[in-house]
């Protein structure tokens, strides 16, 4: 839960399936200022808290870095059960080491660890170590972080954690994925606080829930959550939602997720740090300072690649290319629309991207979008993939600064996708006209037929040696898996720029699709 917004808890029921979503208010941090309500052990405290008629106690961790706290009776009681017998219950235990694992597993990827609190006035926990208090949610949430003061005015910043005592009735498979998933998640908003605190919503949760999954990939917890955007890709990244939609916020997990995978830990590294050194830019500007001098990219580039990476979710997932687990994510909604197609006035929001489905079978399949402010077109790109049931054939991808236009072979494809993407990283919308069209239709966006193909040439596949999108692709014709030993989950190449980029999976790739037995539940 991000600080001083409403936080939204996922219970999990197989598969990463959200089957319940929990709210609760975050108390807001006044920098510099201990939270008055206080902690809770506090009578003041809000609920979640102990009860005075509790005896409360604490443990430190293996590694010396957090303090429990937890109490044996009353509402908020700990399950007791302590196999080895040296007086902590297993369950405490288990929340100490969980935190030990992911912060050392944070620290290795790069980031900074909250500074202690022993500094802070009032109840520190009894030291300065980062305390994880064990209260029971009564399953109105399962976990929080609470940020109290910051130590440089609005940076800096610490607090500490409030976790479920015994997660019953919650229905997790166990309680080892309970608290690897709530110490994942919740300690990344502490991490975040370490910086900068107020980066958003979207950021602030979309990296918590992509540090989940960087940390621990067998818990789903991402999965879960991928509906929530792919559901919704018009839906711009720019604004955090509020109320029912805040679920969004959560989902964008899959943004950052494409971010770390394309272009490393590192870059989420160097967002928060960036975060320091502009403390009142938002998160996208950020990002986008970071991928212009780290990574020769930009915020626009990455995001046009991002958008052709969802085109192959869930049953569309295809070895070779985008996510390394695509499968296990939900599919792309798209909309539905005959050809011709003819939509003026269409509005795509900025970091967004609209997305129309029509009948594939066409030699060709083509589109234009134009902008109704015809220099407006900085940060556009038109996308047009031939697609099956299952698989991913082929992607071209058009951007400025000339009038958007693309098609794609289409003759083997059930469906073509057509994406229009804003990837500005500010700014509000823009308004423009799109059409679709295949091979002979009557229509101004009607495809151009190319001239013949070389002999002996593929005609589904003649456009072979262009510039691939950003992810290593085999040889058409070569019979190795292009998944690799590593999942296919390194990005390689130039980023998607340019005015135009096909990506072209061809014969090589159909119907050799990898094993999907699902994620392993082996644990570290």
């Amino acid at each position: 839960m991000a600080p001083g917004v409403p936080a939204l808890l996922l219970l999990l029921t197989g598969a990463g399936t959200p089957h319940r979503l929990l709210h609760e208010e975050a108390v807001a941090p006044v920098p510099g200022v201990v939270a008055e309500s206080g902690r809770p052990t506090a009578a003041t405290a809000p609920a979640p808290r102990f009860e005075p008629t509790e005896t409360v106690e604490s443990a430190v961790s293996e590694g010396h870095r957090f303090r429990v706290h937890f109490t044996r009776q009353g509402p908020n009681a700990v399950p007791l059960a302590d196999v080895d017998g040296n007086g902590v219950p297993d369950f405490v235990e288990l929340v100490g080491r969980t935190y030990e694992r992911v912060a050392t597993f944070y620290v290795d990827l790069g980031f900074r660890l909250p500074p202690d609190d022993a500094t802070t006035p009032g109840d520190n926990g009894g030291d300065g170590r980062f305390d994880v208090y064990l209260v029971d949610f009564a399953r109105r949430g399962d976990g929080a972080f609470r940020m109290e003061t910051c130590l440089d005015g609005a940076t800096r910043c610490t607090g500490y954690m409030l976790q479920e005592n015994d997660f019953a009735g919650y229905g997790y498979p166990s309680d080892q994925e309970a608290v690897e998933i709530l110490a994942s998640h919740e300690f990344f908003h502490a991490v975040q606080a370490a910086y900068r605190p107020n980066l958003g919503g979207i950021a602030s949760e979309g990296t918590a829930v992509w540090a989940t999954e960087r940390f621990e990939p067998a818990l789903d917890d991402l999965e879960g959550f991928t509906r929530y955007y792919l559901e919704s890709p018009d839906r711009g990244l720019l604004t955090d939602p509020s109320g029912p939609s805040v679920g969004f916020s959560y989902g964008a997990g899959l943004f950052f997720q494409f971010a770390g995978e394309r272009y490393g830990d590192a870059l989420l590294v160097a967002l928060l740090e960036e975060s320091v050194r502009q403390p009142e830019a938002r998160w996208p500007l950020l990002l986008d300072t970071c991928l212009r001098r780290d990574f020769a990219s930009s915020f626009d580039a990455a995001f046009a690649q991002f958008s052709a990476w969802n085109l192959g979710t869930g049953a569309r997932a295809t070895p070779g290319y985008g996510y390394a687990r695509a499968e296990g994510y939900a599919p792309l909604v798209t909309t539905a629309t005959g050809l011709p197609a003819s939509l003026a006035s269409m509005r795509v929001a900025g970091a967004s991207s609209r997305i129309f489905e029509v009948a594939g079978g066409a030699s060709f399949v083509s589109a234009t979008f134009e902008p109704e402010t015809v220099t407006d077109i900085a940060a556009l790109s038109l996308l047009v993939a031939a697609v099956t049931d299952d698989a991913v054939l082929r992607v071209v991808q058009v951007t400025g600064p000339e009038p958007l236009k693309a098609q794609v072979a289409a003759h083997d494809a059930t469906r073509v996708l057509v994406a229009v993407v804003d990837g500005r990283p500010q700014g509000l919308g823009r308004y423009g006209q799109l059409c679709i069209a295949a091979t002979g239709q009557d229509a101004a966006c009607a495809p151009v037929l190319p001239p013949p193909p070389d002999a002996g040439t593929d005609a589904g596949t003649q456009d072979a040696g262009t510039v691939d999108a950003g992810r290593p692709q085999e040889p058409i014709d070569d019979p190795q898996d292009p998944s690799g030993a590593d999942g296919g989950c390194q990005a390689a190449g130039a980023p998607l720029s340019g005015a135009f980029i096909v990506l072209l999976l061809g014969r090589g790739l159909r119907g050799r699709r990898r094993s999907r037995s699902g994620k392993s539940r082996s644990r570290k």
